[in-house]
């Protein structure tokens, strides 16, 4: 992707991103319900209308998959070569917490995998994009922009990240069972930040056994697989693939590049089955 597309995608999130704050700062969240039951505040579909605006303009021709816009049909959208995959507000729940741990995500998938993400926290002004092959670079609203280095070995307790407002009983369970055999530290962080801290270097791995939708995964994945781990389905054990006919994920294990070894792996499939 030409360095300019990918500048003018940080503007268009440094303007969403102002519209979410300027939400956020005020007393007026407007917050509603959605028909699957989860929040919605006008933060979001000011982010949303913004960001396919943008799309739009730098992409024409890209189709756009929103959370905040009405979904194709499968029938259209399983034909789709290249599209956008978007959350305007990923964290809704702790936005409307006010405990500052949000995002915006982007993912341009080709066919079923994420080949370009932006992930871009509103409050710090400050976000990553990975092209797949080509790294993780930094990036700031005011267009600075650093290539990522991989984080320095570490061994100490297996650092484990989970979702802050939906940690779920399975989720604690395979959690004991690893505590079994391994010192774990549980991190607790919302939106995808949680995969931030994998490529950071502050995670080594995250549990997802609750709701959670493609547009809530696919940057965050792209980004732990650039830097050599893996993001696996805890029912078949495959690799997660995006465009599906139902847009939920499966449960999944991410994993770093310290744990994305046979072994570790193997283990994980073990205590999954039992």
């Amino acid at each position: 992707m030409e360095l300019n597309k990918v500048h003018s995608v940080i503007r268009v999130l440094a303007e969403a991103g102002r519209a979410i704050i300027e939400v956020y700062e005020s007393n007026d969240f407007d917050e509603q319900r959605k028909a699957d039951n989860t929040a919605v505040t006008r933060a979001d579909k000011a982010s949303s209308k913004i960001i396919n605006a943008g799309l739009a303009e730098i992409f024409p021709g890209i189709p756009v998959l929103d959370e905040e816009t009405n979904f194709p049909e499968y029938e259209i959208r399983k034909t789709w070569e290249n599209y956008f995959l978007v959350d305007p507000l990923d964290g809704t729940k702790e936005f409307i917490k006010r405990n500052g741990e949000f995002c915006i995500n982007i993912a341009l998938i080709n066919k079923s995998a994420p080949v370009y993400g932006w992930i871009y926290e509103p409050l710090k002004e400050k976000g990553w994009y990975c092209s797949k092959g080509d790294g993780i670079y930094a990036f700031d609203s005011k267009g600075n922009f650093e290539k990522m280095q991989k984080p320095e070995p570490y061994n100490g307790k297996i650092r484990v990240a989970t979702s802050r407002s939906f940690f779920k009983p399975r989720e604690a369970e395979l959690i004991e069972k690893m505590k079994g055999t391994f010192e774990l530290e549980i991190l607790h962080c919302g939106s995808s930040k949680k995969q931030i801290e994998i490529i950071k270097g502050n995670a080594d791995m995250y549990l997802k056994a609750g709701p959670c939708s493609e547009w809530d995964t696919a940057p965050g994945q792209l980004m732990v697989e650039e830097f050599g781990g893996t993001v696996f389905l805890q029912d078949t054990f495959e690799t997660m693939a995006y465009n599906k006919a139902d847009l939920i994920n499966p449960h999944f294990v991410m994993l770093n590049e310290r744990l994305n070894t046979p072994e570790f792996v193997a283990f994980m499939q073990q205590i999954i089955q039992e």
